[in-house]
């Protein structure tokens, strides 16, 4: 019994010898981000001429980033614990 102890033990060891002195894994780097054909077709947006997002509040109270009036809507939820 004490035998088969003593080989998987080695077994074990050897394993993780093999495992760590194998070849390291180099990770890529990132891929270049190109600009989307509308953020480059020249069409100007409010605040664009200084750089800067129009934000503020809504009649209701929402705050809001970009146009108010835009056409489509994304509302955030989150919760802080």
């Amino acid at each position: 019994m004490h035998s088969k102890r003593v080989v998987c033990l080695g077994l074990v060891i050897a394993t993780l010898t093999v495992a760590a002195c194998g070849a390291k894994v180099t990770p890529e780097p990132p891929a270049t981000v190109t600009p989307l054909p509308s953020e480059t077709s020249g069409v100007v947006t409010p605040g664009a001429s200084t750089g800067k997002v129009p934000t503020g509040f809504t009649e209701d109270g929402a705050p809001y980033r970009g146009n108010p009036d835009a056409s489509v809507t994304l509302v955030e939820y989150s919760e802080f614990l």
